[in-house]
């Protein structure tokens, strides 16, 4: 279904809005390539970014007055989408709960072809839909591991967050893609709280300031 609605969207404008949609979120977050490693993790986290934040749910539904009423709920279900940062916790009975990291809401999810991604204690970035019932939107991008440390104590740094999250969220976007890009360099000079607004990704210099 996602994928017909995103060809449709992109075929009443010849792409025009994807594009552009594109082009933001690469400011936003950090430009990707194909054939880079991380390409479809990516991709997939955009198209779920273009059909919330980028409008894309609201302008099909827009255009098809006259959509079945599942199509519909999920088209509202993207336009009222919680992005945030997500830590996974317990899981029974393929229930998954979640704890929102930026926001301090635990949730519970159904996590129904997920729950092998979901492995208690990982973060991600990810953003939870309400239809009839609650559940994962498709694209996630994990903080990995090896940041934990750095990454708690960023948080303890700058949350609870009362109000837009997509900047500090779109920073940790940016920290993982420049952690992607520069192996070598320890998670602790990428995953910090100066960083939140440095847009470059393809330079490193500010990690090789002395600690």
């Amino acid at each position: 279904m996602l994928e017909e609605w995103i060809s449709q969207l992109a075929e009443d404008d010849g792409g025009a809005s994807l594009d552009r949609a594109r082009e933001a979120f690469h400011e936003r977050t950090g430009p990707f390539e194909v054939g880079e490693p991380w390409y479809e993790e990516r991709l997939t986290f955009f198209f779920d970014w273009f059909l919330s934040e980028g409008g894309g749910a609201r302008s099909w539904l827009d255009r098809h007055p006259d959509a079945d009423e599942q199509a519909r709920l999920v088209a509202r279900a993207y336009m009222t989408s919680a992005r945030s940062l997500y830590t996974v916790g317990a899981s029974e009975g393929g229930v998954v709960q979640l704890l929102d990291r930026l926001g301090g809401g635990l949730f519970s999810i159904e996590a129904a072809g997920q729950a092998e991604r979901l492995i208690p204690g990982e973060t991600f970035d990810g953003r939870l839909l309400v239809t009839d019932r609650a559940h994962l939107a498709r694209g996630i991008i994990f903080h990995p591991p090896e940041t934990q440390e750095a990454l708690e104590a960023l948080l303890l740094a700058i949350t609870p967050i009362d109000g837009d999250r997509a900047p500090v969220l779109n920073g940790l976007l940016r920290m993982k893609m420049r952690l992607d890009r520069f192996t070598s360099i320890r998670p602790r000079h990428i995953y910090a709280v100066e960083a939140l607004e440095e847009r470059s990704i393809n330079s490193a210099g500010w990690a090789r300031k002395p600690v």
